[in-house]
């Protein structure tokens, strides 16, 4: 929602002369003039609010859905026990206590982080829906919301432009939102960037017989901070002109390097690097997002285990795509 406050030509003359006259009269040296905001950065512990595009659940248009809670089957009285083998979604009463279902205090806004490297603006949740979603082996109802935001987020369609906010009383001042910003991959025969030259596992792989790709993304801080999104595949022809016949390893590792350290550590739960919060005194937190689950790691203990927010349950067709691999077998 964007406020537009309009001048009449009269009102804006009056507003230009009295200004200086008014400031001046209130605030005699700069000393008195009232302070900005104070920036808060990014909080230490964040309660990290995951976002489903609307059509990934069944819903028409264009937009996102934030995720509230998985709502307990006890009190799950929008499905019934015929409906609850299959997905769905429906909307929650209006009259409906959401608290009751598992949801934070609504009260407590969320700051929406849309656009790379942007500051978040401020959310509501304003419609409920209940989202039955998963497999016969793991099927759930989510809880999740639309959002009443202050700013303009990406629309769906790729990963780079999925929200994500978080749920504070206070603005999150100086906190940002930094997506993977540089790739790089082993077209043309590349070899690693040396400082990435001995995370990849030893593999006897030689040409013509096997081949080795790999991919990277990355993002990076003046500090020397830096996150690395690593896919690698071998694959073995032996003789075999059909990819779909060769041979293949695939193996992937999310990597932090913490400002001050010569050689990056591996991050525990792995996971495609979703994006990383930032503030004046330099990373602070590790997003990444493994089948329905986003994974929130202090960047201030990369070796301890991470934060888990879930936010979905995988269809079938999800769990048959979910192996990353550099194969170029199209089945």
């Amino acid at each position: 929602m964007h406020l537009v406050v309009r001048l009449t030509t009269q009102a804006l003359a009056w507003s230009l002369t009295l200004l200086p006259l008014a400031a001046s009269a209130q605030f005699d040296d700069v000393d008195s003039f009232p302070s900005a905001e104070p920036e808060r950065g990014c909080p230490k512990r964040p309660d990290i609010v995951p976002f489903t595009a609307r059509n990934l659940v069944g819903l028409s248009g264009a937009g996102w859905l934030a995720h509230q809670a998985v709502i307990p089957e006890a009190k799950d009285r929008y499905f019934s026990e015929a409906e609850r083998d299959r997905s769905g979604v429906k909307l929650v009463p209006a009259e409906d206590d959401v608290r009751k279902l598992g949801a934070p205090d609504p009260a407590v806004p969320l700051w929406v982080f849309g656009k790379a490297d942007a500051a978040p603006c401020r959310a509501v949740p304003v419609v409920w829906w209940a989202v039955r979603m998963g497999t016969d082996a793991d099927r759930k109802t989510y809880l999740m919301s639309e959002l009443q935001v202050e700013c303009d987020v990406l629309p769906p369609g790729r990963l780079s432009g999925t929200p994500v906010a978080l749920r504070q009383k206070d603005a999150p001042t100086g906190c940002k939102l930094r997506r993977a910003d540089d790739n790089a991959n082993s077209a043309e025969g590349r070899g690693l960037p040396l400082e990435l030259a001995d995370v990849l596992p030893e593999r006897a792989c030689e040409a013509p017989e096997c081949e080795r790709k790999w991919e990277i993304f990355s993002s990076r801080w003046d500090d020397g901070s830096a996150v690395f999104d690593i896919a690698a595949s071998w694959m073995k022809r032996d003789g075999k002109k059909d990819p779909c016949e060769w041979a293949t390893e695939d193996y992937t590792t999310l990597l932090l390097r913490p400002a001050g350290a010569l050689a990056p550590v591996p991050l525990r739960s792995g996971g495609a690097f979703f994006g990383a919060l930032y503030d004046s005194t330099g990373l602070r937190t590790v997003l990444s997002r493994d089948m329905g689950t986003l994974n929130v790691h202090d960047a201030a203990r990369p070796k301890a285990a991470p934060k888990t927010v879930r936010y979905g349950s995988p269809t079938e067709e999800e769990l048959l795509n979910a192996k990353r691999t550099l194969s170029p077998c199209k089945q």
